[in-house]
């Protein structure tokens, strides 16, 4: 029974796990799949140390199968397969009081201030689990909560049906930025300098540029018969993605900022002030948005398979960090099975290539 822990220095090491059973409102899952997400990396370079309290189990992008639930738990059975909202709410502040407890001021992520998902069996509170289709394949019910962030975003952005939007950035929340946003009915580009990044846009039906090699402001004018976007995602975390991202609406088109930023940025405001330019942001998600991702996924609204690249074993979890902090963007989504070895599953699905 295996879980990945983060010790600190750059180190995750492979222990015995524990099961933990349910107290009151609580449930224990056995987790079958978790993905690797940005914030791991984040995690595993030291960044968020601060947050947290080592060593300490990570991991937030699962999907998983109830095994017990504790006294109290009426809305989720022994079987049910599920996936776990990651963020945990005061309940108090004055954001939770008026329904934004995703804003808590006292906000706590699962897999960094508390205990995380790249383990055997976790257990939880059972208001944080959502209960999905068993037809719902689990390696995609683990991008629910990656793809619950980019609902998040689109319904930040206002996006409707015949808007062109425009996704700074070709990373897995830019991909799927722009996948819910095609699901409205919006028209949509990707501008990316990364040739695989560039690649796998393409493969998913998307519209993508190289803003290297196609002046990106000079496109979106073409496109929108010289008017601008009606919104634009800024994913990249870049300098060269905040510069252009001023650039690219229409008098009074907006901007989502969904990148984390690790450093101030320069604005051109001028291009904010002269055409009413409106900034927006977006952080984490609402249970509405992990309804909507799941209704997406199990829809089949894309071909959510080709976000998943690789899918390892949580022994080999490390080699899982090395893919997805590859340069050359390669892997999109590396999916950590934590069941692989522990014992037989009745779901087998593979991906499809």
């Amino acid at each position: 029974m295996k879980a990945a822990v983060y010790e600190g220095n750059h180190q995750i090491t492979i222990k015995e796990g524990r099961i933990v059973t349910p107290k009151e409102h609580q449930v224990r899952l056995e987790i079958a799949y978790c993905g690797i997400c940005g914030s791991d990396l984040h995690i595993l370079n030291g960044t968020e140390d601060k947050r947290m309290k080592l060593p300490s189990i990570i991991g937030h992008e699962c999907s998983a199968i109830v095994a017990e639930t504790g006294a109290g738990v009426t809305n989720l059975k022994k079987g049910d397969h599920v996936v776990v909202m990651p963020v945990k709410a005061c309940g108090v502040c004055r954001a939770c009081r008026e329904g934004f407890g995703h804003v808590c001021a006292n906000l706590q992520v699962r897999g960094i201030e508390t205990e995380g998902a790249f383990q055997y069996s976790w257990t939880v509170d059972a208001d944080a689990v959502i209960k999905i289709p068993d037809s719902l394949d689990l390696k995609l019910a683990a991008l629910a909560e990656p793809l619950s962030i980019c609902c998040h975003v689109v319904k930040r952005g206002g996006v409707k049906a015949g808007d062109y939007a425009v996704i700074i950035g070709g990373g897995p929340i830019g991909l799927m930025t722009a996948l819910v946003a095609k699901s409205q009915g919006a028209r949509t580009v990707i501008s990316e300098v990364n040739r695989n990044r560039l690649k796998k846009a393409r493969e998913l039906g998307i519209t993508a540029v190289n803003p290297i090699e196609t002046d990106i402001r000079e496109y979106v004018l073409q496109a929108t018969d010289g008017s601008g976007a009606e919104v634009v995602f800024e994913t990249s975390g870049s300098q060269a993605g905040v510069e252009t991202m001023v650039l690219l609406p229409k008098v009074r088109g907006k901007i989502v900022l969904v990148a984390i930023y690790g450093k101030p940025m320069t604005v051109d405001l001028k291009q904010l002030y002269c055409y009413e330019k409106e900034i927006t942001t977006s952080r984490m998600q609402e249970k509405e948005d992990f309804e909507k991702a799941i209704d997406l996924l199990n829809r089949k609204e894309f071909d959510a398979y080709k976000m998943i690249t690789s899918v390892l074993p949580i022994t080999e979890i490390m080699q899982g960090f090395q893919r997805c902090a590859d340069p050359e963007g390669k892997e999109v989504k590396v999916m950590i099975d934590c069941h692989m070895n522990e014992k037989p599953r009745q779901e087998t699905t593979n991906i499809k290539n």
